[in-house]
């Protein structure tokens, strides 16, 4: 089987829009072989590459193509795809484990009060702000709600005093940055996790990273941790707020990717979509008794994955001797 087909059956396998040095990195190939692989498959109609919102060429899977059948027995033996193979089936299992247990790791999380003081104060004290709209204008123009996520995002652990580099940046910025989304914003204020389609879910965390790509909220170079955070006060029954600890650790069983924010969103929230999906009726019924932190449906599949990576930390602690 030749080049062409292994990435076209990555492309395929994957669904999303990945770039040329992604590409090389997955499959252990020459980026200069990819990058001509990648536009003989564009010029044949197999896929579609185009300019994502950074300006950096991608490739992407064109629906309705055949997928090569010998891609999949070649793909499967590069060291470099298995690697991939063994972090998507880690993710793929906790997502199932999860949506199996959800009930219980909410409740998990919820007897663990493992938020109080001020970072459980100043949150509702935002989410009940953000309530108080009903438009996409007239949040944006609340400095009161602005103010009260910028008092969550150290509560949060987004701002230490020290040389410590990532830091919550200036305020005006912050909120400059989320007024000039609100084209977007607008278009995804009415959305909830736990309606959201498996058609369209690619498309709309595009979209939603789109958002979190352009907030100004930290110093750091990273958007997907303070980003979210900030993000998830504007759409809370939307986009779950992202840490390291605990959703970082779930999919990928690390505190940092080394893929790069935005393709770490792109992957990881058709996970979370689906677990919303999934998940509707336990997660309404977290709302409706008003459980710890369940402010919204996006935080309450925050507060299960917590609740799962809770439990999977005492696991391990008690087989320790």
């Amino acid at each position: 089987m030749g080049r062409s087909d292994e990435v076209a059956g990555l492309l395929c396998e994957v669904g999303l829009a990945l770039d040329d040095d992604d590409i090389a990195d997955r499959l252990g190939m020459n980026r200069h072989y990819v990058n001509a692989v990648c536009r003989q498959l564009a010029d044949a109609g197999v896929t579609t590459r185009f300019r994502n919102s950074d300006g950096k060429l991608v490739n992407r899977w064109k629906h309705g193509s055949v997928m090569p059948e010998s891609s999949v027995a070649r793909t499967t033996t590069t060291p470099t795809r298995r690697l991939r193979r063994k972090r998507g089936e880690r993710a793929r299992s906790n997502v199932e484990t999860l949506i199996g247990g959800f009930s219980t790791f909410v409740r998990r999380f919820e007897r663990s009060n493992a938020f109080p003081g001020p970072s459980l104060y100043f949150h509702e004290k935002a989410i009940a702000q953000r309530r108080r709209h009903s438009s996409v204008s007239g949040l944006l123009a609340d400095d009161r709600f602005f103010e009260c996520v910028y008092a969550v995002l150290p509560s949060w652990g987004m701002h230490r005093m020290g040389k410590q580099a990532a830091k919550v940046g200036d305020f005006d910025a912050m909120v400059e940055s989320f007024r000039s989304c609100e084209p977007v914003i607008d278009q995804l204020w009415d959305l909830h996790i736990s309606h959201v389609s498996e058609a369209p879910v690619d498309e709309l965390a595009e979209q939603i990273w789109s958002v979190l790509g352009a907030l100004r909220v930290s110093t750091s170079a990273t958007r997907i941790v303070a980003g979210s955070k900030a993000l998830h006060h504007v759409l809370p029954d939307l986009v779950p707020p992202i840490d390291r600890q605990y959703t970082f650790q779930f999919f990928t069983g690390q505190k940092a990717v080394n893929s790069g924010d935005e393709r770490a969103f792109l992957e990881w929230f058709p996970y979370l979509a689906e677990i919303g999906r999934r998940a509707s009726t336990p997660i309404q019924e977290a709302l409706d008794r008003g459980g710890f932190m369940a402010t919204g449906a996006a935080k309450v599949v925050d507060n299960a994955i917590i609740g799962f990576m809770q439990a999977d930390s005492e696991d391990v602690d008690a087989g320790e001797d």
